[in-house]
């Protein structure tokens, strides 16, 4: 408190009073509720060091607690953020608080260590990256173009954008190639500023704070009846009668304005539900969406201390939201963190073997926690190019029976599971075909995806190989369930309606040939590209790729040109790389070209367009892939028609050494590329950004490539934007 002294003015009538020293404006909650005298010292009062509590404040305006140096320490984060972001994008990089820093302390300098975290991030939110300079590339600048550089922010958002290593398995190995077969030109390394304006849109939208507040009845039947016909379908992670129970406790407590005695448990879980209901009905409910998911996060630590399938399903909820929101946590460790628990917990084990004593419901809900956790972090695996979470031989937990979630209980199944494929469908048994898949998919990596799988193996060998998985494909494919028409109402996500594992076969194969399309005729002995009765193996994996590609290309037009199906970064990832699989093949397979007819690749194009131009009215981070799309169709229509010379001579039989190595090579010139997103990075992968960015450049000496693709025309006067146009 200040001390203040009178004094007599020379009049003699009026009292000054001077205030020496300052005043503690407002004392701490803990020294209120004790009735002591605070000190106001930063960052914790006397009181609360010695009684070790944290010492907060209530702030006037909001009502919320908070730390009292609270401002200053968003002031040094910000400062300290913007710091970083001046060493890697100065263009870009603005110091807001340089005046207010240089006003307040004129001699202080910049701190050398980062401020302390403001809050904890209980693993969801978005921590600062830390940024490691990379040491100056030698020999010749390298650069990559903005299709590689697009894909690969499709990659990294498909996934939740975690932007690092992409393995052969990536779309990008395979755009980087494409880039190059259709003559497309490179930014210099130099051209920092014009990195793809989508980089640089926000990873989270700013969420005011969030109070106890839940929706009507009628809204909140609405939203939970959009999670379980839509989402529980495909990620049937939760009970939804043990959900009914949790809801019931949060109306009672809603009616009776008390929420004291609601658990944790539920009021987590139901909020997270709402939140990704919202989603379920598109970008007019994202922030009522962010509302739920914001509040939610709020109660998810009692959760996690649960240390049980309450804990994984909590991380479960988190990874849905993340893969049906532009935004959110990167799926690519929330994935890893759900599987490592559901390890730690012994989840990936025989369930009728570890866990005989736990009651029928505790172990299929635990089997559904494990397949479901499997399947999220296979894709985005698959998508990233990256290792699995846990290798298949070390799992033998069994699939989850299918039996809808009303017959399941703690004292047994009410029901017999349905085993044939001509009984009834039930509410699993979309799920456990998937999974299946994904099972599959995690083969198509052990086998043709290692970086060492096309040198170590002979040419038969890998034939072989991929005969046999196209074989379990194809079975995979004769049994997929299909739902009758019931009069559902429509259906709000792509699994939930008719054409989701259509256009995961179609997918799937793309995957499965896509080794041989890229690969050049060294890699493959000469037999193999001889003519013969079955046209020769890379040959048919051209024809199959653009037949699948064009056909993706048809159902994903028909798909959304219903309103009411949403897409998410994993679909627009799909149909995208489809629509750049079918163009590649028409570049790269004189048989493909000969046989194409004009009106079906304008009628193709037309139809992956228009699906991009759709997704790109409803959500503007997807218009850089609908123009991008644009001007390569266009230029292959082009070809096509005459007016663009066409490849010359047999493209798969020529020996792309070159090519091919710029796009399995894991030494690959990506300076241009990296630059712009390695401040999203993880330091554990510094040392592989590195090894990328210092490597002699590849693709520039390639002069029969130049040759053979001519040069595209001034993207610019097409009325492409500028931060998008190769340079």
């Amino acid at each position: 408190m200040s001390v203040v002294v009178e004094q007599q003015t020379g009049g003699g009538g009026v009292t000054k009073r001077v205030r020496v020293g300052e005043r503690t404006l407002l004392a701490c909650i803990g020294c209120k509720q004790r009735k002591l005298k605070c000190d106001g010292q930063t960052p914790k009062c006397q009181n609360c060091i010695r009684t070790d509590r944290d010492c907060l404040v209530e702030d006037p305006a909001t009502g919320i607690h908070r730390p009292r140096n609270y401002i200053q320490s968003l002031e040094a984060h910000v400062a300290y953020l913007e710091r970083l972001l001046q060493e890697v994008r100065p263009d870009v990089a603005l110091d807001h608080l340089a005046n207010v820093q240089e006003s307040r302390h004129p001699s202080a300098s910049p701190p050398a260590q980062p401020p302390a975290p403001l809050g904890s991030t209980l693993g969801f939110h978005k921590e600062p990256a830390e940024v490691t300079q990379a040491p100056p590339a030698t020999g010749v600048e390298s650069s990559v173009d903005d299709l590689s550089s697009e894909v690969a922010l499709l990659c990294i958002s498909a996934a939740g954008r975690e932007p690092h290593y992409f393995g052969p398995s990536s779309a990008l190995s395979f755009s980087r190639i494409a880039s190059q077969t259709m003559g497309l030109r490179q930014r210099s390394a130099s051209f920092r500023s014009s990195a793809p304006s989508s980089l640089a849109e926000p990873v989270t939208r700013p969420r005011r704070p969030s109070q106890l507040r839940f929706p009507p009845q009628e809204t909140a039947a609405k939203l939970s009846r959009a999670y379980f016909d839509n989402i529980h379908p495909q990620y049937p992670f939760l009970h939804a009668p043990t959900f009914q129970h949790w809801e019931e406790e949060c109306v009672a407590a809603q009616q009776n304005n008390d929420f004291t005695s609601v658990s944790q448990v539920s009021l987590f879980f139901v909020l997270m539900v709402y939140a990704i209901g919202s989603l379920a009905f598109g970008p007019g409910q994202y922030d009522a969406a962010d509302e739920y998911y914001a509040t939610a996060l709020e109660h998810i630590a009692p959760v996690l201390d649960v240390d049980g399938i309450e804990s994984i399903q909590s991380i479960l909820c988190c990874a849905v939201y993340s893969i049906r929101s532009p935004v959110g946590a990167s799926l690519w460790k929330v994935s890893g963190m759900a599987i490592r628990h559901c390890v730690e917990l012994g989840y990936h084990r025989s369930a009728e073997k570890y866990r005989r004593t736990a009651d029928p419901l505790m172990k299929e809900m635990s089997k559904r926690c494990f397949w479901v956790a499997y399947d999220i972090d296979r894709v985005a695996a698959c998508v990233l190019g990256r290792p699995a979470g846990i290798p298949d031989h070390m799992i033998d937990a069994e699939l989850p029976a299918d039996i809808d979630d009303e017959h399941v209980t703690t004292s047994g199944f009410l029901e017999r599971p349905r085993t044939a494929a001509n009984e009834p469908l039930t509410s699993m048994s979309g799920a456990i075909h998937g999974i299946k898949l994904r099972r599959l998919w995690s083969k198509f990596s052990a086998q043709i995806y290692l970086p060492t799988a096309w040198r170590q193996h002979s040419d038969s060998m890998a034939n072989l190989s991929v005969e046999s998985l196209r074989k379990e494909l194809e079975d995979w494919h004769a049994t997929i369930p299909t739902p009758p028409h019931d009069g559902r109402p429509q259906p709000l996500s792509v699994f939930a309606s008719r054409e989701w594992f259509l256009l995961a076969y179609y997918h799937s194969i793309l995957l499965l040939y896509r080794p041989y399309i890229l690969a050049p005729a060294s890699v493959f002995h000469d037999h193999w590209l001889q003519d013969s009765a079955d046209g020769g193996i890379v040959e048919r994996a051209f024809e199959e790729c653009f037949a699948k590609a064009r056909d993706m290309c048809l159902h994903y037009r028909r798909l959304y040109q219903s309103p009411s199906i949403q897409f998410t970064w994993g679909s627009l990832h799909i149909l995208f790389l489809g629509g750049l699989t079918y163009l590649y093949c028409l570049w790269r397979s004189n048989s493909v070209r000969q046989n194409a007819r004009q009106s079906d690749v304008v009628n193709t194009c037309m139809a992956c367009s228009t699906v991009l131009i759709i997704i790109g009215e409803r959500w503007k981070m997807a218009t850089s892939y609908r123009d991008i799309f644009g001007v390569l169709s266009e230029r292959t229509i082009s070809m096509m028609c005459g007016e663009v010379p066409q490849p010359t001579g047999n493209t798969v039989a020529r020996d792309d050494n070159l090519v091919w190595q710029a796009a399995v090579n894991e030494q690959d010139p990506m300076e241009e590329w990296l630059a712009s997103i390695d401040g999203l990075g993880n330091p554990e992968s510094q040392w592989m950004l590195q090894q990328l960015m210092t490597n002699e450049p590849i693709l520039d000496s390639d002069a029969n490539l130049r040759a053979i693709f001519p040069e595209p025309n001034d993207l610019s006067s097409r009325g492409f934007p500028a931060s998008q146009i190769w340079q």
